[in-house]
């Protein structure tokens, strides 16, 4: 009799079945997964996470931690909208997502694909395969020379600056996409709205992408000359994200995947108590990602990890999805909007 009557503080409330004839939008999808188990639960906090994160009245500074190759995988009209409607402040993310966004404002495309392919015969067409996607070798080419004139330009430009921060060189590529971009592609470009609105974009690994190829060419042709290349100085891009931390009352964060962006973040808190600033871990947080915390990585740890290096506070509200960020990011942005319709009262936090 005991037993029982304890056991009934663990069995308060049923997983309830999902009736999907009384669903009529993504937004009452994921609130019914609410009361489902595993992995649609912790997408529905996902996005009661970034409703609350948005509606909290001090207006958490939110920062996007973007890794893997989420633009060829057709996710830059999500990121842009996220910018558009002032529902992220800061975007850090791999190389390869501005890269491939600056591909498609040029009007080279990424097609649908297979795993299956021949890989020795899309090498011989010059194919770029990323898994069931596919791109031209000499158009990403093309790009990459583009880039590193816009290095040689901003050095004829400026000859008295030899150091940028990838923010910075950013900012100057979205000026290049408004002025040189196809206007239907630029609409859609994350790069190009970060530059519109102001959002900035840090690339902490900015050497592991083909924009880091590109300036190579830049440094390697410039040495070759005698002159003095443009350099990305990535400390600076540290002390540029610290100080948007530090000024922050409050601070979100969102990763997809996790990687160099996901713990670039997180040390921005852990920078501040290196200065003394004492219990200014991030204050909301969710990730999605396919990585597991036991093999000891940075993109499977988990928010709770993080409290121990004072990342996260522990009065904060977390959760991670364990999912295809290509299937869960979209599901979540579309809840919120429906969710917060037309009361949306955020301001911008952040300016370019």
């Amino acid at each position: 009799m005991e037993a029982n009557l304890l056991a009934k503080k663990f069995l308060k409330k049923r997983v309830e079945p999902i009736n999907v004839e009384k669903i009529n939008s993504v937004s009452e999808m994921l609130s019914a997964f609410n009361d489902t188990s595993f992995q649609s639960r912790n997408l529905a906090k996902c996005a009661d996470i970034y409703v609350k994160m948005l509606q909290d009245p001090d207006q958490p500074t939110i920062f996007l931690g973007l890794a893997g190759a989420m633009i060829p995988a057709g996710m830059k009209r999500v990121v842009s909208t996220l910018v558009r409607k002032r529902m992220v402040d800061v975007i850090v993310t791999t190389g390869s997502n501005p890269y491939h966004d600056i591909v498609e404002t040029f009007g080279y495309l990424h097609y649908k694909g297979s795993p299956d392919m021949n890989d020795m015969e899309l090498f011989r067409y010059g194919i770029d395969r990323i898994y069931d996607t596919l791109a031209e070798d000499t158009k990403y080419r093309k790009v990459d020379d583009r880039l590193a004139v816009l290095a040689d330009e901003i050095r004829k430009r400026e000859p008295d600056r030899i150091t940028m921060s990838s923010r910075e060189f950013l900012y100057v590529v979205g000026d290049l996409i408004d002025k040189e971009g196809i206007e239907k592609e630029k609409r859609n470009s994350f790069v190009w709205n970060c530059w519109k609105h102001g959002v900035p974009i840090f690339v902490p690994a900015l050497c592991d992408s083909s924009i880091g190829l590109a300036l190579t060419q830049h440094y390697i042709n410039c040495i070759s000359k005698g002159l003095k290349p443009l350099i990305i100085d990535q400390i600076k891009d540290n002390t540029e994200i610290f100080n948007i931390k530090k000024s922050s009352k409050k601070t979100g964060v969102i990763y997809i995947g996790g990687g160099v962006p996901k713990n670039y973040i997180q040390q921005t808190a852990y920078l501040e108590e290196i200065f003394g600033i004492p219990n200014r871990g991030h204050d909301y947080g969710f990730q999605i990602t396919t990585d597991r915390p036991e093999w000891g990585g940075l993109s499977g740890c988990t928010f709770k990890e993080g409290i121990s290096w004072g990342k996260e506070k522990h009065t904060g509200m977390y959760t991670a999805c364990y999912c295809d960020a290509t299937i869960a990011f979209p599901l979540i942005v579309k809840a919120v909007l429906e969710r917060l319709g037309n009361k949306w009262t955020r301001k911008r936090k952040t300016k370019n």
